[in-house]
């Protein structure tokens, strides 16, 4: 009888769980819209006709390598408009780097130098600029976007 009332139990606690990590993909308009409403927190980079959404980390070694690779081909640069969206990912503990590229006066020389040089820059956040990091959070979670670099061209 215990067995059956600890099995029920947990068979309950797995069903809701799975049940709540399971998150619907949104669809692409629903993600473009989202996108659009942070447009202007993002770090253009790039001057081509095609715009493609970035989510980043500076100090993950795939983002690194996505942005050394588009620095470094200038047909990307032409062809595409990156808008970057910094997206800390806990464990790297890059929230100060992140706070340290918002907060300087250019933006993507900032990004470049911590991404591709790999210089330690880091500043303390403003209300401003945590907001801003705020914003990206938020959209980022409804998006779930779970890895770096995380991209979506627009049509």
């Amino acid at each position: 009888m215990i067995k059956t009332i600890i099995f029920t139990i947990l068979l309950a606690v797995y069903l809701n769980a799975s049940e709540t990590l399971q998150q619907k993909p949104l669809t692409y308009e629903t993600s473009i819209s989202l996108l659009k409403s942070i447009e202007n927190d993002g770090i253009i980079y790039g001057k081509g006709k095609l715009l493609v959404y970035v989510f980043l980390d500076p100090l993950c070694p795939y983002s690194r390598k996505f942005i050394s690779m588009v620095s470094q081909n200038p047909k990307m640069l032409l062809k595409y408009r990156y808008c970057i969206y910094l997206y800390s990912i806990p464990r790297l503990h890059s929230t100060d780097a992140v706070s340290a590229v918002y907060l300087s006066k250019k933006p993507i020389d900032t990004l470049l130098k911590i991404m591709i040089e790999k210089q330690t820059i880091s500043a303390v956040g403003t209300p401003l600029s945590n907001q801003r990091v705020q914003r990206i959070a938020t959209i980022a979670k409804k998006m779930n976007v779970n890895k770096r670099p995380f991209l979506i061209i627009q049509k």
